[in-house]
Protein backbone atom coordinates (compact mmCIF):
# COMPACT_ATOMS: atom_id res chain seq x y z
CA UNK A 1 0.00 0.00 0.00
CA UNK A 2 1.23 3.36 -0.60
CA UNK A 3 1.81 6.50 2.21
CA UNK A 4 -1.45 8.16 1.07
CA UNK A 5 -3.46 4.86 2.71
CA UNK A 6 -1.60 4.18 5.24
CA UNK A 7 -2.01 7.65 6.36
CA UNK A 8 -5.81 6.72 6.36
CA UNK A 9 -5.58 4.03 8.90
CA UNK A 10 -3.61 6.60 11.53
CA UNK A 11 -4.88 8.87 13.46
CA UNK A 12 -3.81 12.38 13.82
CA UNK A 13 -2.46 11.95 17.33
CA UNK A 14 -0.73 8.67 16.01
CA UNK A 15 1.07 10.51 12.85
CA UNK A 16 2.06 13.74 15.38
CA UNK A 17 4.10 11.37 17.89
CA UNK A 18 5.87 10.17 14.75
CA UNK A 19 7.11 13.48 14.40
CA UNK A 20 8.51 13.52 17.16
CA UNK A 21 11.25 10.72 17.09
CA UNK A 22 13.97 11.68 17.08
CA UNK A 23 15.03 10.50 13.13
CA UNK A 24 12.59 13.38 12.14
CA UNK A 25 14.07 16.04 14.09
CA UNK A 26 15.04 18.19 11.02
CA UNK A 27 11.32 17.24 9.29
CA UNK A 28 9.72 18.64 11.68
CA UNK A 29 11.40 21.92 11.88
CA UNK A 30 10.92 22.16 8.51
CA UNK A 31 7.24 21.62 9.36
CA UNK A 32 6.91 18.79 7.40
CA UNK A 33 3.93 16.43 7.78
CA UNK A 34 4.75 12.59 8.52
CA UNK A 35 3.35 12.00 5.47
CA UNK A 36 5.78 14.02 3.75
CA UNK A 37 8.63 13.30 5.62
CA UNK A 38 9.13 10.00 4.93
CA UNK A 39 9.08 10.59 1.20
CA UNK A 40 11.20 13.58 1.20
CA UNK A 41 15.02 13.35 0.25
CA UNK A 42 16.40 15.49 2.84
CA UNK A 43 13.74 14.31 5.67
CA UNK A 44 15.18 10.29 5.01
CA UNK A 45 19.08 11.14 4.57
CA UNK A 46 18.69 13.03 8.11
CA UNK A 47 16.87 10.16 9.38
CA UNK A 48 19.45 7.56 8.38
CA UNK A 49 21.91 9.91 9.61
CA UNK A 50 20.61 9.99 12.94
CA UNK A 51 19.79 6.32 13.19
CA UNK A 52 22.03 4.21 15.78
CA UNK A 53 23.52 0.94 14.16
CA UNK A 54 21.28 -1.22 14.98
CA UNK A 55 18.15 0.55 13.82
CA UNK A 56 19.92 0.97 10.27
CA UNK A 57 20.48 -3.19 10.45
CA UNK A 58 16.99 -4.11 11.01
CA UNK A 59 16.04 -1.54 8.34
CA UNK A 60 18.59 -3.13 5.88
CA UNK A 61 17.29 -6.35 6.76
CA UNK A 62 13.29 -6.02 6.41
CA UNK A 63 14.81 -4.34 2.53
CA UNK A 64 16.43 -7.91 2.24
CA UNK A 65 12.96 -9.59 2.45
CA UNK A 66 10.72 -6.43 0.71
CA UNK A 67 8.17 -7.63 -1.64
CA UNK A 68 5.40 -4.67 -0.60
CA UNK A 69 3.57 -7.42 1.60
CA UNK A 70 4.07 -7.78 5.17
CA UNK A 71 7.30 -9.43 6.46
CA UNK A 72 6.94 -11.90 9.16
CA UNK A 73 8.87 -11.50 12.10
CA UNK A 74 10.56 -14.79 12.47
CA UNK A 75 12.14 -14.35 9.25
CA UNK A 76 13.15 -10.73 10.10
CA UNK A 77 14.95 -12.31 12.69
CA UNK A 78 16.77 -14.39 10.87
CA UNK A 79 18.51 -11.95 8.99
CA UNK A 80 19.82 -9.88 12.20
CA UNK A 81 23.46 -11.53 12.03
CA UNK A 82 25.82 -10.09 14.52
CA UNK A 83 23.45 -8.39 16.74
CA UNK A 84 21.58 -9.68 19.92
CA UNK A 85 17.61 -10.23 19.92
CA UNK A 86 17.31 -7.28 22.25
CA UNK A 87 19.30 -4.76 20.06
CA UNK A 88 17.58 -5.98 16.79
CA UNK A 89 14.00 -5.49 18.94
CA UNK A 90 14.82 -1.82 20.11
CA UNK A 91 16.00 -0.70 16.15
CA UNK A 92 12.43 -2.54 15.24
CA UNK A 93 10.32 -0.30 17.83
CA UNK A 94 12.67 2.77 16.77
CA UNK A 95 11.16 2.25 13.20
CA UNK A 96 8.17 1.72 14.42
CA UNK A 97 7.73 4.87 16.30
CA UNK A 98 9.08 7.14 13.80
CA UNK A 99 6.42 5.26 11.24
CA UNK A 100 8.57 4.17 8.90
CA UNK A 101 7.89 0.39 9.29
CA UNK A 102 4.39 -0.89 10.34
CA UNK A 103 3.40 -3.84 12.98
CA UNK A 104 0.75 -5.99 11.85
CA UNK A 105 -1.34 -8.84 12.89
CA UNK A 106 -2.99 -11.61 11.12
CA UNK A 107 -5.76 -13.03 12.64
CA UNK A 108 -3.56 -15.00 16.09
CA UNK A 109 -1.10 -15.06 13.89
CA UNK A 110 2.37 -14.11 14.20
CA UNK A 111 3.67 -10.33 14.33
CA UNK A 112 4.25 -8.94 10.81
CA UNK A 113 6.10 -6.04 9.28
CA UNK A 114 4.99 -3.58 6.52
CA UNK A 115 6.74 -0.04 4.93
CA UNK A 116 4.58 1.99 2.21
CA UNK A 117 5.45 0.62 -1.22
CA UNK A 118 5.87 3.68 -2.28
CA UNK A 119 8.79 4.61 0.23
CA UNK A 120 10.78 1.98 -0.83
CA UNK A 121 12.76 3.88 -3.48
CA UNK A 122 12.93 6.64 -1.55
CA UNK A 123 14.80 5.04 1.36
CA UNK A 124 17.29 3.00 -1.03
CA UNK A 125 20.22 4.49 -2.21
CA UNK A 126 20.63 6.27 1.47
CA UNK A 127 20.79 2.69 2.71
CA UNK A 128 22.54 1.11 0.26
CA UNK A 129 24.93 4.13 -0.88
CA UNK A 130 27.01 3.19 -3.98
CA UNK A 131 28.65 5.16 -6.18
CA UNK A 132 26.73 7.00 -9.01
CA UNK A 133 27.59 5.21 -12.36
CA UNK A 134 28.29 7.79 -15.41
CA UNK A 135 26.06 8.47 -18.21
CA UNK A 136 27.49 6.92 -21.39
CA UNK A 137 26.43 10.07 -22.95
CA UNK A 138 28.60 12.62 -20.70
CA UNK A 139 32.34 10.45 -21.08
CA UNK A 140 34.90 12.10 -23.20
CA UNK A 141 35.01 9.21 -25.84
CA UNK A 142 32.59 8.81 -28.79
CA UNK A 143 30.39 5.76 -29.21
CA UNK A 144 28.12 4.73 -32.09
CA UNK A 145 24.62 4.03 -31.34
CA UNK A 146 22.47 1.59 -32.83
CA UNK A 147 18.85 1.31 -31.66
CA UNK A 148 18.13 -2.38 -30.91
CA UNK A 149 14.24 -2.08 -31.18
CA UNK A 150 11.51 0.70 -31.82
CA UNK A 151 10.92 2.54 -28.73
CA UNK A 152 7.38 1.51 -27.18
CA UNK A 153 4.57 3.90 -26.13
CA UNK A 154 4.86 4.54 -22.48
CA UNK A 155 1.71 2.87 -20.37
CA UNK A 156 -0.06 5.65 -19.80
CA UNK A 157 -0.88 5.85 -23.62
CA UNK A 158 -1.02 1.86 -23.98
CA UNK A 159 -4.22 2.46 -21.46
CA UNK A 160 -5.90 5.20 -23.23
CA UNK A 161 -5.63 3.30 -26.32
CA UNK A 162 -7.25 0.46 -24.78
CA UNK A 163 -10.06 2.88 -23.03
CA UNK A 164 -11.10 4.22 -26.45
CA UNK A 165 -10.98 0.61 -28.02
CA UNK A 166 -13.25 -0.12 -25.15
CA UNK A 167 -15.70 2.53 -25.38
CA UNK A 168 -15.86 2.82 -29.23
CA UNK A 169 -16.61 -1.30 -28.88
CA UNK A 170 -19.21 -0.71 -25.96
CA UNK A 171 -19.33 -1.77 -22.66
CA UNK A 172 -21.91 -4.43 -22.64
CA UNK A 173 -21.15 -7.84 -20.89
CA UNK A 174 -22.13 -11.13 -21.38
CA UNK A 175 -24.44 -13.45 -19.48
CA UNK A 176 -21.03 -14.57 -17.40
CA UNK A 177 -20.52 -11.01 -16.35
CA UNK A 178 -17.46 -10.72 -18.81
CA UNK A 179 -16.26 -8.94 -22.00
CA UNK A 180 -17.12 -10.75 -25.38
CA UNK A 181 -14.19 -12.23 -26.83
CA UNK A 182 -14.17 -9.75 -29.76
CA UNK A 183 -13.65 -6.87 -27.37
CA UNK A 184 -11.22 -8.61 -25.64
CA UNK A 185 -9.41 -9.19 -28.97
CA UNK A 186 -8.82 -5.77 -29.67
CA UNK A 187 -7.73 -4.76 -25.91
CA UNK A 188 -5.29 -7.40 -26.74
CA UNK A 189 -3.79 -5.97 -30.08
CA UNK A 190 -3.79 -2.01 -27.97
CA UNK A 191 -1.49 -2.92 -25.39
CA UNK A 192 2.43 -3.49 -26.23
CA UNK A 193 3.39 -5.73 -22.66
CA UNK A 194 3.21 -9.16 -23.41
CA UNK A 195 1.40 -12.03 -21.56
CA UNK A 196 4.88 -13.32 -20.64
CA UNK A 197 6.82 -9.88 -19.32
CA UNK A 198 3.94 -10.02 -17.26
CA UNK A 199 4.14 -13.04 -15.52
CA UNK A 200 7.82 -13.29 -15.54
CA UNK A 201 7.83 -10.02 -13.46
CA UNK A 202 5.13 -11.84 -10.75
CA UNK A 203 1.31 -10.74 -11.94
CA UNK A 204 -1.06 -13.23 -10.72
CA UNK A 205 -3.20 -14.62 -12.61
CA UNK A 206 -5.89 -16.53 -10.96
CA UNK A 207 -7.61 -20.08 -12.51
CA UNK A 208 -10.89 -17.98 -12.63
CA UNK A 209 -9.72 -14.80 -14.47
CA UNK A 210 -11.31 -15.15 -17.75
CA UNK A 211 -8.90 -12.81 -19.66
CA UNK A 212 -5.32 -13.54 -20.57
CA UNK A 213 -2.52 -11.60 -18.53
CA UNK A 214 -2.03 -8.73 -20.62
CA UNK A 215 -5.91 -7.93 -20.65
CA UNK A 216 -6.46 -8.67 -17.28
CA UNK A 217 -3.57 -6.04 -16.00
CA UNK A 218 -5.00 -3.23 -17.82
CA UNK A 219 -8.10 -3.58 -16.47
CA UNK A 220 -7.48 -4.21 -13.28
CA UNK A 221 -5.46 -1.22 -13.55
CA UNK A 222 -8.43 0.55 -14.77
CA UNK A 223 -11.08 -0.52 -11.90
CA UNK A 224 -7.85 0.59 -9.70
CA UNK A 225 -8.03 3.93 -11.23
CA UNK A 226 -11.73 4.36 -10.58
CA UNK A 227 -12.68 4.73 -14.10
CA UNK A 228 -15.26 1.97 -14.48
CA UNK A 229 -18.09 0.80 -12.57
CA UNK A 230 -20.53 -1.96 -12.99
CA UNK A 231 -24.12 -1.14 -13.26
CA UNK A 232 -26.86 -3.54 -14.68
CA UNK A 233 -24.94 -5.89 -15.94
CA UNK A 234 -22.40 -3.77 -17.91
CA UNK A 235 -19.50 -1.48 -16.81
CA UNK A 236 -20.01 2.57 -17.07
CA UNK A 237 -17.82 5.40 -17.33
CA UNK A 238 -17.26 7.50 -14.39
CA UNK A 239 -16.09 10.21 -16.80
CA UNK A 240 -15.33 12.68 -13.39
CA UNK A 241 -12.83 10.38 -12.60
CA UNK A 242 -11.34 9.72 -16.43
CA UNK A 243 -11.29 13.65 -17.17
CA UNK A 244 -9.26 14.18 -13.67
CA UNK A 245 -6.88 11.72 -14.99
CA UNK A 246 -6.20 12.38 -17.80
CA UNK A 247 -6.11 16.43 -16.74
CA UNK A 248 -2.71 15.00 -14.44
CA UNK A 249 0.70 16.21 -15.79
CA UNK A 250 2.30 13.21 -18.21
CA UNK A 251 5.55 12.67 -16.46
CA UNK A 252 3.07 12.47 -12.82
CA UNK A 253 1.00 10.02 -14.59
CA UNK A 254 3.57 7.83 -15.23
CA UNK A 255 5.03 7.79 -12.02
CA UNK A 256 2.47 7.24 -10.44
CA UNK A 257 1.87 4.49 -12.93
CA UNK A 258 5.39 3.10 -11.97
CA UNK A 259 4.61 3.04 -8.42
CA UNK A 260 1.18 0.87 -9.10
CA UNK A 261 2.94 -1.56 -11.39
CA UNK A 262 5.93 -1.96 -8.70
CA UNK A 263 3.32 -2.81 -5.91
CA UNK A 264 0.92 -5.37 -7.84
CA UNK A 265 3.56 -6.81 -10.18
CA UNK A 266 6.90 -7.44 -7.39
CA UNK A 267 4.82 -8.52 -4.81
CA UNK A 268 7.46 -11.41 -3.01
CA UNK A 269 10.45 -10.50 -5.69
CA UNK A 270 12.93 -8.49 -3.28
CA UNK A 271 15.44 -9.25 -6.08
CA UNK A 272 13.43 -7.07 -8.63
CA UNK A 273 12.53 -4.57 -6.30
CA UNK A 274 16.29 -3.80 -5.77
CA UNK A 275 17.05 -3.62 -9.35
CA UNK A 276 13.85 -1.27 -9.82
CA UNK A 277 15.86 0.80 -6.91
CA UNK A 278 19.09 0.88 -8.45
CA UNK A 279 17.63 1.87 -12.24
CA UNK A 280 15.33 4.79 -10.68
CA UNK A 281 19.08 6.13 -9.84
CA UNK A 282 20.05 6.71 -13.49
CA UNK A 283 19.21 10.09 -14.84
CA UNK A 284 16.18 9.66 -17.26
CA UNK A 285 17.31 10.22 -20.65
CA UNK A 286 21.04 9.11 -20.27
CA UNK A 287 22.45 6.24 -21.97
CA UNK A 288 23.80 3.44 -19.03
CA UNK A 289 25.91 0.22 -19.87
CA UNK A 290 23.69 -2.72 -19.03
CA UNK A 291 26.76 -4.58 -18.03
CA UNK A 292 27.78 -1.69 -15.09
CA UNK A 293 24.43 -1.71 -13.69
CA UNK A 294 24.69 -6.11 -13.56
CA UNK A 295 28.64 -4.88 -11.72
CA UNK A 296 26.44 -2.80 -8.59
CA UNK A 297 23.99 -5.35 -7.24
CA UNK A 298 26.31 -7.97 -5.96
CA UNK A 299 27.60 -4.77 -4.21
CA UNK A 300 24.39 -4.35 -2.12
CA UNK A 301 25.12 -7.59 -0.44
CA UNK A 302 21.85 -8.92 0.01
CA UNK A 303 21.46 -12.54 0.53
CA UNK A 304 19.79 -15.22 -1.63
CA UNK A 305 19.41 -12.79 -4.58
CA UNK A 306 18.89 -14.22 -8.19
CA UNK A 307 20.28 -10.46 -9.93
CA UNK A 308 20.56 -12.21 -13.29
CA UNK A 309 17.60 -13.45 -13.50
CA UNK A 310 15.59 -10.03 -11.96
CA UNK A 311 17.48 -7.61 -13.69
CA UNK A 312 16.34 -9.64 -17.00
CA UNK A 313 12.73 -9.50 -15.92
CA UNK A 314 13.10 -5.63 -14.61
CA UNK A 315 14.12 -4.46 -18.05
CA UNK A 316 11.94 -6.57 -20.26
CA UNK A 317 9.12 -5.50 -18.00
CA UNK A 318 10.07 -1.96 -18.11
CA UNK A 319 10.32 -2.33 -22.06
CA UNK A 320 7.09 -3.44 -22.47
CA UNK A 321 5.76 -0.62 -20.32
CA UNK A 322 7.34 2.37 -22.62
CA UNK A 323 9.31 3.53 -19.94
CA UNK A 324 13.22 1.84 -21.02
CA UNK A 325 14.32 1.78 -24.38
CA UNK A 326 17.72 -0.09 -25.79
CA UNK A 327 20.42 0.52 -27.73
CA UNK A 328 23.52 -1.15 -28.90
CA UNK A 329 27.39 0.51 -28.62
CA UNK A 330 29.75 -2.30 -29.95
CA UNK A 331 29.53 -5.15 -28.07
CA UNK A 332 27.64 -3.83 -25.00
CA UNK A 333 23.96 -3.44 -24.74
CA UNK A 334 23.55 0.44 -23.42
CA UNK A 335 19.68 1.75 -21.73
CA UNK A 336 17.94 4.65 -20.72
CA UNK A 337 14.78 5.80 -19.04
CA UNK A 338 12.29 7.50 -21.30
CA UNK A 339 10.41 8.62 -18.41
CA UNK A 340 10.90 10.07 -14.86
CA UNK A 341 10.12 7.02 -12.37
CA UNK A 342 10.72 9.50 -9.13
CA UNK A 343 7.48 10.16 -7.75
CA UNK A 344 9.33 13.14 -6.70
CA UNK A 345 11.02 14.40 -9.73
CA UNK A 346 7.71 15.79 -11.19
CA UNK A 347 7.05 17.92 -8.03
CA UNK A 348 9.30 20.99 -8.56
CA UNK A 349 8.60 20.93 -12.47
CA UNK A 350 6.32 24.33 -13.68
CA UNK A 351 2.93 22.54 -14.72
CA UNK A 352 3.70 21.26 -18.40
CA UNK A 353 1.73 23.77 -21.23
CA UNK A 354 0.15 21.65 -23.73
CA UNK A 355 0.87 21.63 -27.51
CA UNK A 356 -2.01 22.14 -30.05
CA UNK A 357 -2.44 19.74 -33.25
CA UNK A 358 -1.97 20.92 -36.60
CA UNK A 359 -4.43 20.05 -39.49
CA UNK A 360 -3.53 19.39 -43.10
CA UNK A 361 -5.63 19.77 -45.74
CA UNK A 362 -5.14 16.15 -47.11
CA UNK A 363 -7.02 15.18 -43.30
CA UNK A 364 -3.89 14.51 -41.26
CA UNK A 365 -3.72 15.68 -37.89
CA UNK A 366 -0.45 16.18 -36.54
CA UNK A 367 -0.13 15.95 -33.21
CA UNK A 368 3.26 16.82 -31.00
CA UNK A 369 4.56 14.95 -27.85
CA UNK A 370 3.25 16.98 -25.37
CA UNK A 371 -0.85 17.56 -26.80
CA UNK A 372 -3.00 17.00 -24.05
CA UNK A 373 -4.58 13.73 -23.09
CA UNK A 374 -8.11 15.15 -23.33
CA UNK A 375 -7.64 15.70 -27.06
CA UNK A 376 -5.82 12.45 -27.49
CA UNK A 377 -9.30 10.70 -26.36
CA UNK A 378 -11.26 12.68 -28.50
CA UNK A 379 -9.12 11.57 -31.95
CA UNK A 380 -9.45 8.17 -30.97
CA UNK A 381 -13.06 8.39 -31.38
CA UNK A 382 -12.87 11.20 -34.74
CA UNK A 383 -10.09 10.17 -36.57
CA UNK A 384 -7.93 7.20 -37.47
CA UNK A 385 -4.76 6.20 -35.83
CA UNK A 386 -2.18 6.08 -38.56
CA UNK A 387 1.13 6.44 -36.46
CA UNK A 388 2.25 7.00 -32.57
CA UNK A 389 5.87 8.15 -32.52
CA UNK A 390 7.01 11.24 -31.13
CA UNK A 391 5.31 13.32 -33.68
CA UNK A 392 1.94 11.18 -34.14
CA UNK A 393 -0.54 11.19 -37.07
CA UNK A 394 -4.05 10.85 -36.86
CA UNK A 395 -6.49 11.15 -40.39
CA UNK A 396 -9.74 12.52 -40.80
CA UNK A 397 -11.78 10.07 -42.83
CA UNK A 398 -15.71 9.56 -44.21
CA UNK A 399 -15.23 6.14 -42.02
CA UNK A 400 -14.08 7.81 -38.81
CA UNK A 401 -16.81 10.70 -39.29
CA UNK A 402 -18.87 7.95 -39.20
CA UNK A 403 -18.50 6.49 -36.22
CA UNK A 404 -17.96 9.75 -33.80
CA UNK A 405 -21.75 9.84 -35.18
CA UNK A 406 -22.49 6.75 -33.98
CA UNK A 407 -21.27 7.71 -31.03
CA UNK A 408 -23.30 10.69 -30.29
CA UNK A 409 -21.17 13.29 -31.80
CA UNK A 410 -22.32 16.27 -35.21
CA UNK A 411 -20.30 17.43 -37.55
CA UNK A 412 -20.53 20.53 -35.94
CA UNK A 413 -19.10 19.32 -32.50
CA UNK A 414 -16.13 17.61 -34.22
CA UNK A 415 -15.51 20.64 -36.21
CA UNK A 416 -15.58 23.00 -32.96
CA UNK A 417 -13.62 20.13 -31.38
CA UNK A 418 -10.33 20.36 -34.62
CA UNK A 419 -10.44 24.18 -34.23
CA UNK A 420 -10.43 24.14 -30.29
CA UNK A 421 -7.39 21.40 -30.39
CA UNK A 422 -5.58 23.06 -32.92
CA UNK A 423 -5.61 26.89 -30.87
CA UNK A 424 -8.08 28.55 -32.87
CA UNK A 425 -6.26 27.89 -36.28
CA UNK A 426 -9.06 27.93 -38.77
CA UNK A 427 -9.59 24.24 -40.57
CA UNK A 428 -8.40 24.56 -44.12
CA UNK A 429 -11.23 24.93 -46.85
CA UNK A 430 -10.57 21.75 -48.85
CA UNK A 431 -10.77 19.84 -45.79
CA UNK A 432 -13.66 21.92 -44.13
CA UNK A 433 -15.56 21.10 -47.66
CA UNK A 434 -14.93 17.19 -47.24
CA UNK A 435 -16.09 17.24 -43.43
CA UNK A 436 -19.77 18.86 -44.76
CA UNK A 437 -19.74 15.84 -47.48
CA UNK A 438 -18.68 13.04 -45.22
CA UNK A 439 -21.51 14.21 -42.60
CA UNK A 440 -24.35 14.74 -44.69
CA UNK A 441 -23.94 11.45 -46.36
CA UNK A 442 -23.51 9.63 -42.64
CA UNK A 443 -26.37 11.90 -41.07
CA UNK A 444 -28.74 9.55 -42.59
CA UNK A 445 -27.61 5.79 -41.61
CA UNK A 446 -26.25 7.02 -38.06
CA UNK A 447 -28.31 5.39 -35.54
CA UNK A 448 -27.95 5.84 -31.39
CA UNK A 449 -25.26 4.84 -30.21
CA UNK A 450 -25.94 1.53 -27.34
CA UNK A 451 -23.56 3.10 -25.00
CA UNK A 452 -21.67 6.47 -24.87
CA UNK A 453 -17.85 7.45 -25.72
CA UNK A 454 -17.26 10.08 -23.18
CA UNK A 455 -17.38 13.40 -24.39
CA UNK A 456 -14.53 15.57 -21.85
CA UNK A 457 -14.53 19.17 -22.13
CA UNK A 458 -10.89 19.98 -23.18
CA UNK A 459 -10.21 22.40 -20.79
CA UNK A 460 -9.62 21.00 -17.07
CA UNK A 461 -12.17 22.09 -14.29
CA UNK A 462 -10.01 23.98 -11.31
CA UNK A 463 -10.97 20.98 -9.04
CA UNK A 464 -9.28 18.06 -11.21
CA UNK A 465 -6.05 18.03 -9.43
CA UNK A 466 -3.89 15.46 -6.94
CA UNK A 467 -5.19 12.54 -8.63
CA UNK A 468 -4.47 10.26 -5.67
CA UNK A 469 -3.75 6.14 -7.07
CA UNK A 470 -4.42 3.93 -4.59
CA UNK A 471 -2.75 0.11 -4.50
CA UNK A 472 -5.06 -2.92 -4.36
CA UNK A 473 -4.21 -4.02 -0.73
CA UNK A 474 -4.34 -7.56 -1.40
CA UNK A 475 -1.41 -8.33 0.08
CA UNK A 476 -3.16 -6.62 3.86
CA UNK A 477 -6.11 -8.89 3.71
CA UNK A 478 -7.19 -9.30 7.27
CA UNK A 479 -4.07 -7.92 8.65
CA UNK A 480 -4.62 -5.70 11.63
CA UNK A 481 -2.50 -2.65 12.40
CA UNK A 482 -1.47 -3.24 16.03
CA UNK A 483 -1.53 -0.91 18.31
CA UNK A 484 0.83 2.19 18.77
CA UNK A 485 1.24 2.20 22.82
CA UNK A 486 2.54 -1.32 22.46
CA UNK A 487 5.79 0.32 21.15
CA UNK A 488 8.05 -0.08 24.16
CA UNK A 489 11.30 -1.73 24.71
CA UNK A 490 10.52 -2.63 28.26
CA UNK A 491 7.79 -5.01 27.08
CA UNK A 492 10.79 -7.61 25.53
CA UNK A 493 12.88 -6.96 28.92
CA UNK A 494 10.75 -8.87 31.72
CA UNK A 495 11.48 -8.34 35.46
CA UNK A 496 13.61 -5.18 34.50
CA UNK A 497 12.81 -3.76 37.70
CA UNK A 498 14.41 -6.40 39.44
CA UNK A 499 17.52 -6.45 37.98
CA UNK A 500 20.62 -4.64 40.21
CA UNK A 501 21.19 -1.19 38.88
CA UNK A 502 24.57 -1.61 39.17
CA UNK A 503 24.78 -4.38 36.75
CA UNK A 504 24.17 -2.01 33.84
CA UNK A 505 25.72 1.32 35.03
CA UNK A 506 29.39 0.00 34.39
CA UNK A 507 31.73 -1.95 34.13
CA UNK A 508 32.89 -3.97 37.37
CA UNK A 509 34.40 -6.94 38.32
CA UNK A 510 32.33 -9.68 40.15
CA UNK A 511 32.22 -12.86 41.39
CA UNK A 512 31.95 -16.09 38.98
CA UNK A 513 28.23 -17.04 40.69
CA UNK A 514 27.05 -13.00 39.71
CA UNK A 515 28.95 -13.02 36.12
CA UNK A 516 26.85 -16.59 35.29
CA UNK A 517 23.51 -14.42 36.75
CA UNK A 518 24.31 -11.53 34.32
CA UNK A 519 24.42 -13.94 31.65
CA UNK A 520 21.60 -16.04 32.35
CA UNK A 521 19.64 -12.45 32.37
CA UNK A 522 21.29 -11.55 28.97
CA UNK A 523 20.29 -14.90 27.82
CA UNK A 524 16.71 -14.62 28.81
CA UNK A 525 16.34 -10.72 27.41
CA UNK A 526 18.17 -11.82 24.20
CA UNK A 527 20.81 -8.73 25.16
CA UNK A 528 24.57 -8.25 24.66
CA UNK A 529 26.78 -7.85 27.30
CA UNK A 530 30.16 -5.39 27.76
CA UNK A 531 33.32 -7.42 28.58
CA UNK A 532 36.76 -6.16 29.23
CA UNK A 533 39.07 -8.52 27.99
CA UNK A 534 43.22 -8.10 28.16
CA UNK A 535 42.80 -4.06 28.35
CA UNK A 536 39.79 -3.80 25.43
CA UNK A 537 36.35 -3.10 25.35
CA UNK A 538 34.46 -5.62 23.44
CA UNK A 539 30.99 -6.63 22.78
CA UNK A 540 29.64 -10.11 23.48
CA UNK A 541 25.81 -12.09 22.80
CA UNK A 542 25.73 -14.66 24.19
CA UNK A 543 24.40 -17.93 22.58
CA UNK A 544 24.22 -20.70 25.60
CA UNK A 545 25.92 -21.81 28.52
CA UNK A 546 27.04 -25.18 29.39
CA UNK A 547 27.79 -26.32 32.92
CA UNK A 548 30.03 -29.06 34.03
CA UNK A 549 29.96 -29.85 37.68
CA UNK A 550 30.79 -26.17 39.74
CA UNK A 551 32.40 -25.34 36.32
CA UNK A 552 30.70 -23.31 33.36
CA UNK A 553 31.25 -21.77 30.29
CA UNK A 554 29.26 -19.81 27.79
CA UNK A 555 28.95 -19.50 23.98
CA UNK A 556 28.55 -16.47 21.58
CA UNK A 557 29.36 -13.69 19.01
CA UNK A 558 32.12 -11.48 20.08
CA UNK A 559 32.11 -8.57 18.17
CA UNK A 560 35.22 -6.42 17.85
CA UNK A 561 35.67 -3.79 15.60
CA UNK A 562 34.33 -4.25 12.23
CA UNK A 563 34.83 -8.11 12.60
CA UNK A 564 32.53 -11.07 14.59
CA UNK A 565 33.28 -14.48 15.45
CA UNK A 566 31.56 -17.56 17.66
CA UNK A 567 33.46 -17.81 20.94
CA UNK A 568 33.76 -20.13 23.95
CA UNK A 569 34.70 -18.31 27.23
CA UNK A 570 34.93 -19.21 30.65
CA UNK A 571 34.22 -17.19 33.52
CA UNK A 572 38.32 -15.72 34.00
CA UNK A 573 38.76 -14.65 30.39
CA UNK A 574 37.40 -11.37 31.15
CA UNK A 575 37.83 -8.54 33.99
CA UNK A 576 35.17 -6.73 34.18
CA UNK A 577 31.37 -6.72 32.64
CA UNK A 578 27.82 -4.87 31.85
CA UNK A 579 24.57 -6.16 31.06
CA UNK A 580 23.30 -4.07 28.71
CA UNK A 581 19.58 -3.17 27.85
CA UNK A 582 19.68 -1.40 24.57
CA UNK A 583 16.94 1.82 24.61
CA UNK A 584 17.61 1.40 28.42
CA UNK A 585 21.16 1.40 29.68
CA UNK A 586 22.79 2.25 26.65
CA UNK A 587 24.38 0.39 23.78
CA UNK A 588 27.72 -1.27 22.61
Amino acid sequence: MFVQQWSEKLTSPVKQQYMMSPLWTGASERGLHWEEAVIDRLSIEEAVDRMDEATTAVLRAFYNCFGAGPVSEERLFSLRERFSGAEFRYGMIQLQNAGIIFALRQGWGERLYAMPSDCFMQWHPYLFPLAPLPAANKLSEIWEQRQEETALKPLGRQLLAVWAELARSGLGLTSKGILPKKTTSRLTLAVSITDEDLLQAGWQQEDTDPYNPAVNFVLKLTGQLGLLAVEDKQLKWQEDTLAAWFSEEELKREALLFHWCLDELLKKKPAMWHVMALLTRLEPGAWYSEAAIAAQLPLLDMKGMEWEESRSACLNLLRGLGWMEFARAGDQRMLRWTMMPSSLDYRQRPQARYEPIMIEPNGDLLVPPGCSYRVRWELELVADRKSDELLSVWQLTRSSIERAMTHGRSLASVINFLQSASGGVPIPPLLETSLADWGKQTAAVVKQPSDAYPELPLEPRPEESGFALRSSGRAFAGCELMNHEDFRIERFLPELERVPINWMRQLRSYHHSTRLEILERALSWQAPVQLRMNESIVAFVPARLERSGSNWTVTGLLREAETHREVCLSPEMWEGMKLVAPGVSGFV
